[in-house]
């Protein structure tokens, strides 16, 4: 493989997350056999300790602290790159009584396990958390009805099912979909996603009901 790819030498560090998790390798690659020293090894573990430094700051400002689902900030980003798509905004029923019953420590239990439940649904879509107990999953690109209405019907029967869960909670999901068909401002769209999670919430909650910009 060295030979194939013309790699005559080779040294690498890896690069954690703070958590411990391995994001990757930091390597320095040379077509001509070369001897790295220690004080070579030395310089690149300093840049790998830097580079964690920085994917962490990143890290900070793209993700939910506590979910680990994307933040609302970066939605604000993706956003300025959709020119089309659909946007499904999740609100959990019952969730304020979680809180009021078991605390807010249990209540953050629900946020994380409903986050773990959204991105196992959604592994190739772009999962935020908007605040609170309300999530938004983009779809860009997407216009097709009858696929957006079966993955909110997988992502109701997923919320609604909590027997194996650490607490007794009764809870399940309002859904509102919007479909774009042109580039739409975030306020805009959020609002027009927001009226329909309400109008789902209308229909007697566990429901979801679509709309277009």
């Amino acid at each position: 493989m060295t030979k194939q790819a013309n790699i005559g030498s080779y040294v690498g560090v890896p690069v954690f997350y703070q958590n411990g998790e391995m994001f990757g390798t930091l390597c320095a690659i040379d077509s001509a056999p070369s001897h790295f020293t220690e004080k070579d090894i030395h310089i690149l573990e300093r840049f790998s300790n830097l580079f964690s430094y920085v994917i962490e700051l990143e890290k900070q400002v793209q993700l939910d602290s506590l979910t680990e689902l994307y933040s609302r900030r970066y939605l604000v980003d993706r956003m300025e790159n959709v020119d089309k798509g659909m946007v499904m905004l999740i609100d959990l029923d019952g969730f304020k009584e979680v809180n009021d019953t078991y605390g807010h420590d249990v209540g953050d239990l629900v946020l994380i396990e409903v986050g773990h439940r959204l991105k196992s649904l959604s592994s190739s879509k772009l999962v935020f958390r908007l605040g609170g107990d309300e999530f938004i999953i983009l779809f860009p690109g997407e216009q097709d009805d009858f696929l957006m209405r079966e993955n909110a019907r997988l992502i109701l029967n997923s919320l609604s099912t909590w027997d194996n869960f650490s607490h007794a909670v009764s809870i399940s999901a309002s859904i509102g979909i919007v479909k774009m068909e042109h580039p739409t401002k975030l306020n805009d769209m959020l609002k027009k996603v927001d009226n329909a999670m309400y109008r789902a919430k209308g229909k007697g909650k566990n429901c979801l009901h679509f709309d277009s910009m």
